[in-house]
């Protein structure tokens, strides 16, 4: 299922295989359509994008489109203009000058479309935290475009071609470029392109053309996205029942044998980066004598063997470990509930102690 996102000033598009939806700010309010997609869907989009364009950048644009064809028509002192490739120019290029709201907009795209859960308003808190940058931005078109035009027009010139002819003919090549090498990236094999396409990608997406949304322009996203999956793909906004995860918990000690020294710090410590890696998969508490971790069985066993091969990665020649496991299956058990239990029984011990004494 493909589902394209837009952002526009005052909030997002979701376009489906047979539907546009919107959900946007008009005064202040939150409101959401969904059209077919045809000339009338079409048209209604287009009518929000420019007429919600600050004036500054509807001034510049249309500034830009006179220089292009005004001194075609009516030649001022024998310029005929700016090319008409500059039109391309203008079509990436506004990437980079977004405006702020747009920015925001756009942010809020990236990150509905990042998160893996149903899109409601209750996961807003979720939602935020999902990553801003989406593999499948139109910044990747703006990439491959502008990177053909500096490699063509460097080919070019080392062919000798003159500046303003290897420029022209770079320009225009680039547009044929862009779906190609968007299909190559694709393509088992080409790894290296993909790679070099998303990372400039990803650095302007969080850099220059989203921006960290806010509250509203979060909402405006999910709602949009909503009204399409309502319509389309109603299956996707079905909360489904959560999987019990089975925990347990690890108490693990690594000693490393035969080193220099009797202190075992470093290699304490070493490990401790390695399991900060696995912050979100489980949970860890170091002791004098030990580290306690708690996670799903499965996740634990891979832990225990990244921890297992640190102090091999340090020269060490021999490793002895040493493993208890806690697997209940009775109920689920957490460090901080096995605490808690031993807490509240020497409490109950203490009250029955200060109650003894009362009697006698």
């Amino acid at each position: 299922m493909l589902i394209r996102g837009l952002s526009y000033q005052n909030g997002v598009f979701f376009i489906g295989s047979k539907h546009i939806s919107c959900g946007y700010h008009h005064k202040g309010r939150l409101k959401t359509w969904i059209k077919p997609i045809n000339a009338s869907g079409m048209l209604a989009m287009l009518k929000q994008v420019i007429f919600s364009m600050p004036v500054w950048f509807k001034t510049l644009i249309t500034v830009i489109l006179g220089v292009v064809f005004i001194p075609k028509i009516y030649p001022i002192f024998g310029w005929s203009g700016l090319p008409i490739y500059t039109l391309f120019y203008v079509m990436f290029g506004t990437h980079f000058i977004f405006p702020k709201k747009l920015r925001q907009y756009h942010g809020a795209e990236h990150k509905v479309f990042s998160d893996r859960g149903v899109k409601k308003r209750g996961r807003l808190y979720a939602i935020r935290k999902a990553a801003i940058t989406n593999r499948n931005c139109s910044t990747n078109f703006v990439v491959i475009y502008f990177l053909s035009v500096i490699l063509g027009t460097s080919i070019l010139l080392v062919l000798q071609f003159s500046i303003l002819d290897a420029l022209a003919i770079a320009s225009y090549g680039a547009v044929v470029m862009v779906p190609i090498v968007q299909t190559f990236i694709k393509v088992k094999g080409f790894g290296w392109l993909k790679a070099t396409v998303l990372s400039i990608s990803y650095w302007l997406q969080t850099n220059v053309t989203t921006t960290e949304p806010g509250r509203m322009h979060l909402l405006a996203a999910i709602e949009s996205y909503r009204t399409l999956a309502l319509t389309e793909f109603p299956e996707q906004l079905i909360i489904k029942k959560k999987e019990v995860k089975k925990m347990a918990i690890v108490d693990v000690t690594i000693i490393p044998i035969g080193t220099e020294t009797s202190s075992v710090s470093s290699h304490v410590a070493e490990i401790h980066r390695v399991l900060k890696s696995y912050e979100g998969k489980v949970k860890y508490q170091l002791t004098p004598m030990s580290t306690i971790i708690e996670g799903e069985l499965s996740v634990l066993f891979e832990v225990i063997q990244a921890i297992h091969e640190v102090p091999f990665q340090h020269g060490v020649k021999r490793v002895a470990t040493n493993i208890r496991i806690d697997d209940r299956r009775d109920k689920q058990t957490t460090m901080e509930g096995k605490l808690e239990a031993v807490r509240q029984q020497v409490d109950e011990e203490k009250d029955n102690v200060v109650a003894d004494k009362h009697i006698q």
